[in-house]
């Protein structure tokens, strides 16, 4: 029995795709594709192992102290939307 590989994809799908992999937010046959995709790509797959790592250090950092929701929320939407908002 042979089974079909599914859709393959490029570096930009899957960089576009990066955070909702990460967090478990993409359909089966995406992931699938992103994993075979970053298993065998030396461009994204050094770009994936730093945001994970990064994410990781983010949510360890959180969970030691008690951030405010606010500024957490502040902190996630500047580092997701790269924009820089003054403080109060």
């Amino acid at each position: 029995m042979t089974s079909t590989p599914g859709r393959e994809i490029d570096c930009a799908e899957a960089i576009e795709h990066l955070y909702p992999y990460l967090d478990g937010e993409l359909t089966a046959e995406i992931e699938g594709a992103i994993r075979r995709h970053l298993a065998v790509c030396a461009r994204c797959s050094p770009e994936f192992e730093l945001e994970r790592g990064f994410l990781r250090f983010v949510e360890a950092r959180t969970r030691l102290r008690r951030v405010p929701e606010p500024l957490r929320r502040r902190v996630f939407d500047a580092l997701f939307t790269g924009e820089r908002k003054p403080p109060g």
